[in-house]
């Protein structure tokens, strides 16, 4: 059997197995995720030459997970309510974007050997540098987010609307329930807002988790000591999220408690309930460290929770008496709310303490998170006591430097192991991001004489600032790259022009871990000035220059925002296709452990699928075999499965790969989940930035051992220079793995990039090399081949 899996493109089935539409039927699955098959009177009406006709001793068969990934829960019909919630679905994917990169940063970290039983790894700190921190540093993000919308419902909206000089817009009817009421009522509705945002997120996810990812596989895989993929529980996401999930959910109703229970002091009973949120909300962070023993990378048991539902349980509590005693007392509500203002840049430099730290956690030296964070204290402690505090800075910014420096072995790694740090970077900067425009375009609408936190001002403008060198490191990419393309230089081998010309234009996208490098520091650089001026307010920040950038800021930053707001609001409406599919696509492969609101994961349906089909047909018969076929994305998805199968089914099984990103991009930011000690592929460097061929530079070591040595021969990759998300997995020099695709079908003016690989020639020739593979028994009684392979 040969078993096509798509990529990132999500390829329909019917032009997976080169088909015509009524050709093809589905067999089993459902629309999220699907096996379908040739029809066998249709294809017999085909041409003999037809690409998709197969001999008559392999049955061919595609399977499609694009529904899992790719699509997303909508409410049917075309009137206004159901309008206006497929907007506020599609708004609430654009909120968990900060999530889902913060899941990814968790993966990224050094994992803890999995060989090692949970039970002697007691204490939260040996459950692997990170585990903890990057699980605080999704609670902080999530206190982030609540504090931002009752910045906007509970501030600017109930409070500052309704007090003297203020000129507000009323809300659409719709919405506007409860017309003109009194001020603390106005208060008692808006809090709500954020709880009701919270519990709108929770059912996002749950709704798309319960669709996809209760799959289990029907017998454990072979285990093998260093590869977490080869754990069934890698693909039981739910002991992971739960208690997470609960925790997450009292932090909100807590904060929600603190933000106005903190300006009625004066009254005991506030007081009180001030006191109680916020011991609940320690209680809640500790527990949240806590679940990094009792809730590993890879659990294989599900302990009970009950502190989870006992914190969650009375936050909801405070919550409800906190309305009661809003109703009863009516406090005045005279001035803009505190804690909305102050909140945020203290939660922002705690969670910047992590991210800076982070960029250490694959280091060897053990100090590094540590000194890190002392120094980042330190320079905020500089900047809010002494002024001007510039020397400080430059002594804290050279010591940083000094402390983040390339060290030996560091380049096989992504970022030169500040994979971590940078991806938590990137998740903290669209977090910030999201508020501001939230914020400040909430500000601008809702009416005149309303004050918003100076925190968010100060972001947009140093976030301006701070996207210059991105925006001049691509003004030089495409300077570099016009160059190129207007005297064509050779890149790899001879070939036409236009063939040489879309390899130096796909070149540039290969550069994307640099660019992305750029992109976190330039947002975390821009967090830390915007915090340096929230608590230190220095006198040049009134400078003409400094308020005409900040005015400025606000456009770029909301820019920005309302670009990634509007691709999810606005892409695939009619399709109800998630946007920015890419990203989508390799976030939702990792399960989720950072952060409980993060995207789900397709891979905990996917993954035991693809076994369980592979496993049944080997059953059927013992002379049976199975090609996985994967394209792109769906390379990643057949190693797992591979992990993923039982002891004595991998001599069996053999492998194609095309346009795949596995040794280029997963094996240098998920050293353990897919590095070289799993695949058996060679170190690699990133791509040089200004080179003309940016692989040029010689690989790193290969080790003995991992997928390549199982499957020796049947592992077969396909790749073109001119594929914008295609590498060889063992190296550019030709070797036995790797092969080289037509980049062009014959058509003199079209090159072929990332698609179309099973329907060129060497496609064909590959799949036949895999299937005249003599796999007959050893003299030992045993399968030859894999078989033996698997044994060593």
């Amino acid at each position: 059997m040969e078993l096509r899996i798509h990529g990132v493109n999500n390829t329909p089935p019917t032009a997976m197995l080169a088909l015509p539409d009524h050709a093809v039927e589905q067999f089993r699955g459902d629309r999220f995720g699907s096996f379908w098959r040739p029809k066998p009177d249709k294809v017999a009406e085909l041409p003999p030459d037809h690409p998709g006709r197969v001999s008559g001793d392999v049955r061919r068969e595609a399977y499609s997970w694009g529904g899992m990934a790719r699509s997303s829960p909508g409410v049917p019909g075309s009137g206004v309510p159901s309008v206006l919630a497929n907007v506020l679905g599609r708004i609430g994917w654009a909120l968990l974007l900060p999530f889902g990169l913060a899941n990814v940063a968790y993966w990224s970290r050094k994992l803890p050997d999995d060989s090692i039983p949970a039970t002697k790894r007691m204490a939260w700190w040996n459950a692997g540098r990170g585990a903890a921190s990057t699980r605080l540093f999704g609670l902080g993000l999530t206190v982030l987010l609540v504090l931002a919308v009752c910045e906007v419902a509970i501030d600017i909206y109930a409070i500052q609307c309704s007090l003297p000089g203020t000129t507000c817009k009323r809300l659409p009817e719709f919405l506007d329930l409860l017309g003109d009421p009194a001020r603390h009522i106005r208060v008692l509705a808006a809090s709500a807002v954020p709880v009701l945002l919270l519990l709108g997120l929770l059912a996002l996810t749950s709704l798309s988790r319960s669709r996809y990812e209760m799959t289990t596989m029907r017998r454990s895989p072979q285990r093998r000591a260093g590869v977490m993929l080869s754990r069934s529980s890698m693909w039981e996401g739910s002991p992971r999220i739960r208690r997470l999930t609960r925790l997450h959910i009292a932090a909100g109703c807590c904060v929600v408690v603190l933000v106005t229970s903190t300006q009625l002091w004066h009254h005991a009973f506030f007081l009180v309930l001030t006191v109680l949120a916020g011991g609940l909300l320690a209680t809640v962070t500790g527990r949240v460290v806590v679940t990094a023993t009792d809730c590993p990378d890879v659990p294989s048991t599900e302990k009970g929770g009950l502190w989870s539902w006992l914190l969650m349980i009375s936050a909801v509590i405070v919550l409800v008496a906190h309305g009661f005693a809003v109703y009863s007392i009516e406090p005045v509500f005279d001035r803009p709310l505190w804690l909305t203002s102050w909140g945020p840049p203290v939660v922002a430099v705690a969670l910047l303490g992590s991210v800076l730290a982070a960029w250490a956690w694959r280091r060897t030296d053990a100090k590094g998170p540590l000194v890190f964070v002392v120094l980042f204290a330190g320079f905020m402690v500089a900047t809010y006591w002494f002024s001007p505090a510039w020397i400080g800075a430059a002594v804290v910014g050279g010591v940083f430097a000094w402390r983040a420096r390339p060290r030996a072995g560091d380049e096989w790694q992504a970022w030169r192991g500040a994979g971590p740090g940078v991806l938590l970077g990137l998740s903290l900067t669209t977090s910030m991001m999201l508020s501001t425009v939230l914020v400040l375009t909430f500000r601008g609408w809702a009416g005149t004489g309303l004050r918003a936190p100076s925190f968010y001002s100060w972001f947009s403008a140093a976030f301006a600032v701070a996207l210059v060198p991105l925006v001049l490191l691509v003004l030089a990419e495409a300077f570099t790259l016009l160059s190129r393309l207007l005297k064509p230089a050779v890149l790899d081998t001879e070939a036409e022009v236009l063939v040489v010309r879309v390899r130096h234009v796909v070149a540039v996208t290969h550069r994307a871990e640099n660019v992305i490098g750029v992109l976190s520091v330039s947002g975390v650089l821009a967090l830390i000035t915007t915090c340096y001026l929230t608590f230190d307010a220095p006198a040049w920040s009134q400078w003409p220059g400094v308020t005409w950038v900040l005015g400025k800021g606000d456009w770029v930053t909301g820019l920005a925002g309302v670009a990634v707001i509007g691709s999810f609001v606005g892409a695939g409406m009619l399709t109800n296709r998630r946007p920015l599919g890419l990203l989508w696509d390799l976030m939702c492969f990792l399960p989720r452990t950072a952060h409980p609101f993060a995207p789900p994961c397709y891979a905990e349906r996917a993954v035991p699928e693809i076994a369980d089909r592979t496993r049944e047909f080997l059953d059927d018969s013992e002379d049976n075999r199975v090609v996985l076929s994967a394209h792109s994305l769906g390379a990643v998805l057949a190693v797992a499965a591979l992990y993923a199968l039982p002891e004595g089914y991998l001599g069996r099984v053999q492998l194609l790969t095309y346009g795949v990103q596995l040794r280029p991009y997963f094996g240098r930011i998920f050293p353990e989940l897919l590095g070289p000690s799993v695949l058996g592929t060679p170190e690699v460097r990133a791509g040089a930035l200004f080179s003309c061929d940016p692989w040029r530079r010689a690989p790193g070591a290969s080790p003995d051992r991992g997928l390549s040595s199982l499957l020796g021969p049947n592992w077969i990759n396909l790749w073109r220079r001119t594929d914008y998300l295609g590498f060889p997995v063992h190296g550019w020099e030709d070797n036995a793995l790797d092969r080289r695709a037509n980049e062009t079908d014959g058509s003199p003016d079209k090159v072929e990039t990332h698609g179309g690989y099973h329907l060129c020639e060497a496609y064909r020739e590959a799949l036949s090399d895999l299937v005249s593979i003599d796999l007959n028994r050893s003299p030992d009684g045993e399968r030859g081949g894999g078989g033996n392979l698997e044994r060593s």
